[in-house]
């Protein structure tokens, strides 16, 4: 006996009828009604009386039916105890990090996930990253404010330093570098939505205001606006390090200019569990790797 063919025969205990149970399974009726006769002639006895309105179970079939309700509740024993101990064998790790860090990230949460399929990776898009590690809300963060509190323990990642992007024809092109002030002079400056806040310091620090047209909180679409010639934009360098396009030109900024150092935050008091720990040493090989810490182009 197979176990299709006792699924096909609960199936039409439960349905009363060969015609509502093909329905229910989703075979044809003599598919159906073969596989019963199957079943019959293995055991040699009549499962089922026929009678007007449908099928009816003999007595023997009430003993195969029992059985088979037994043996299958045993299959989703198994079944939920397999899941369950895959489940429990899959740790989870909660990561709150800053928004204007995720694109930079992504391909490292990438890689660690293909490394380590069985550890479940929660990213959660955080500003308050100090206060969700303080609140156990998740197990290490990553941030780009400093750390106040002396229960956590905070170490340096990387820096990240914004850079112009320009089209090949624009005015600034054939510069390798400009004064961080030039920008001042320039009608059209796009940025990340996630960097506003910290440009508008700068700026603001150095005695202007930037003519901004558009933000966004998409990379990928400035790129886009600047090589269809809609102006500059100011984006994080770390982002444009692979960029290879003819048409685009990268230009470093001098002085006082954008600049923020990335920690990675965990609790002090709280013992670390070992794929915690594991996280926190594969993210350190990954930025040194990577080397995103780029010189300076002044203080």
């Amino acid at each position: 006996m197979e176990l299709r063919q006792l699924e096909y025969f609960i199936q039409v205990c439960k349905s009363g009828s060969l015609t509502k149970a093909k329905e229910e399974l989703g075979v044809t009726q003599p598919t159906l009604s073969q596989q019963i006769r199957v079943l019959e002639d293995e055991y040699n006895i009549q499962l089922f009386d026929r009678v007007s309105r449908g099928v009816e179970v003999t007595e023997a079939g009430k003993i195969l039916l029992n059985k088979g309700n037994a043996i299958m509740n045993l299959l989703e024993e198994a079944r939920n105890e397999i899941v369950g101990r895959i489940n429990k064998s899959r740790e989870t790790i909660s990561i709150g990090c800053c928004p204007a860090e995720l694109e930079y990230l992504a391909p490292y949460f990438m890689r660690f996930h293909q490394k380590y399929p069985n550890i479940l990776l929660k990213i959660i898009d955080a500003e308050d990253v100090e206060n969700k590690v303080l609140e156990q809300r998740v197990d290490i963060g990553i941030t780009a404010y400093p750390v106040s509190d002396t229960s956590l323990i905070s170490t340096h990642l990387y820096r990240q330093e914004m850079a112009l992007l320009i089209h090949s024809e624009h005015a600034l092109a054939n510069k390798s570098s400009i004064p961080f002030r030039f920008l001042k002079q320039m009608n059209s400056i796009m940025f990340r939505e996630q960097n506003k806040s910290l440009l508008d310091m700068y700026c603001f620090s150095s005695g202007f205001a930037l003519k901004s047209s558009i933000e966004t909180s998409s990379t990928s679409v400035l790129i886009h606006w600047v090589r269809h010639g809609l102006g500059a934009a100011i984006i994080p360098i770390s982002l444009l390090e692979s960029l290879r396009d003819d048409s685009l030109r990268i230009v470093k900024l001098e002085g006082h200019i954008p600049r923020w150092d990335i920690s990675l935050v965990y609790l002090h008091s709280v013992t670390m569990r070992p794929m915690a720990r594991l996280f926190i040493q594969e993210m350190d090989s990954y930025v040194r790797e990577v080397e995103v810490n780029l010189p300076c182009s002044g203080n």
